[in-house]
C-alpha cells in the first residue's frame, strides 16, 4: 500500500500512441483501451503516471473487492 493510495483512481484512456504497462510490460497498442492512474492532488499529478492494461487493471480491482469483502462489515 502506498501512503496515496487514497489519493489514487484510474481513467480509462484510448491509446493515441504505443504504452507498456507498468506491471507486466505488455505492449498497448494504438487504439486499444487502458487506464491511466491519476492522481486528485495537483501536486503529485505532474508526478509520472502509471498505465495498466486492461487484464492487469481488472486483476487489481478484483483483488481490491477481495480485499474489501475480508475487512468487510
Amino acid at each position: 500500500m502506498s501512503e496515496h493510495d487514497d489519493l489514487t483512481f484510474y481513467r480509462q484512456i484510448k491509446a493515441r500512441t504505443e504504452h507498456n504497462c507498468a506491471k507486466c510490460a505488455q505492449l498497448i497498442k494504438a487504439g486499444d483501451l487502458y487506464y491511466a492512474e491519476d492522481i486528485k492532488d495537483r501536486f503529485l499529478h505532474s508526478l509520472h503516471r502509471k498505465k495498466f492494461c486492461r487484464q492487469c487493471y481488472q486483476a487489481m480491482e478484483q483483488k481490491k473487492g477481495e480485499l474489501n469483502n475480508a475487512f468487510g462489515p
